[in-house]
């Protein structure tokens, strides 16, 4: 079997647990075994794995997993053969060490401040993909169409709260992370509902007080 495989927590190893023979006469018999240590006696067996390919279920805890299979013919006598130890690594998931910004408000049409993730840990090359939702979830949002960086910047066209949160996934089996959520909030721009009066008046006497109103912003 192959030597060594690496997936992180909660997946499947990407190719079976598979050997071959020569030689030898009669049928062959297999039985796949578990260990705690790398070497192949002493495990325990795994029943109904009895054929030359094995896949194991997924991984739930961290840790190294150790295999082997031992094949047993049925020709008058021929020796069982234990193959080589295959060693399975399950690693915890990837870690998002830079969560982006929790929430921002902001006026219409302004510059937003941009959304990051920064991950580590994990197996192989990460990819990205940001999500929006008008609930705060990471479970019913909508994919946002080329979001598909570490960065993004949140439009800022529309009045409303939109949440957004990013999804990590890495070519390891099993790979992937979820971002914290990020709320923005936009809020129609400012506008005058009273503007200051113009007045003439002579030298000496009192123009009408300047004054101003307005809705809106933040």
């Amino acid at each position: 079997p192959i030597s060594t495989q690496s997936v992180c927590l909660g997946g499947s190893i990407p190719n079976a647990l598979s050997v071959n023979y020569s030689g030898g006469a009669g049928t062959a018999s297999y039985q796949w075994y578990s260990n705690a240590s790398p070497i192949n006696s002493g495990g325990n067996i795994i029943n109904g794995a009895t054929s030359n390919t094995y896949m194991p279920a997924a991984f739930t805890s961290t840790g190294n997993y150790y295999f082997y299979v031992e094949i047993t013919l049925s020709g008058s006598g021929c020796n069982s053969i234990v193959s080589d130890i295959a060693t399975v690594e399950v690693l915890p998931d990837p870690l998002v060490n830079v969560q982006p910004l929790s929430n921002q408000s902001l006026c219409q049409h302004a510059i937003p401040i941009d959304l990051i993730v920064q991950v580590s840990g994990g197996i192989g090359i990460n990819s990205y993909q940001w999500y929006s939702n008008t609930t705060n979830n990471t479970s019913t949002g909508s994919l946002i169409p080329n979001a598909t960086d570490s960065t993004y910047t949140p439009p800022t066209s529309s009045v409303g709260t939109t949440y957004y949160y990013c999804i990590i996934t890495q070519t390891g089996s099993g790979c992937s992370v979820t971002s914290a959520i990020t709320e923005v909030i936009i809020v129609a721009a400012p506008n005058f509902t009273t503007q200051p009066v113009s007045s003439t008046v002579c030298i000496g006497g009192t123009p009408t007080l300047l004054s101003v109103a307005f809705a809106n912003g933040t």
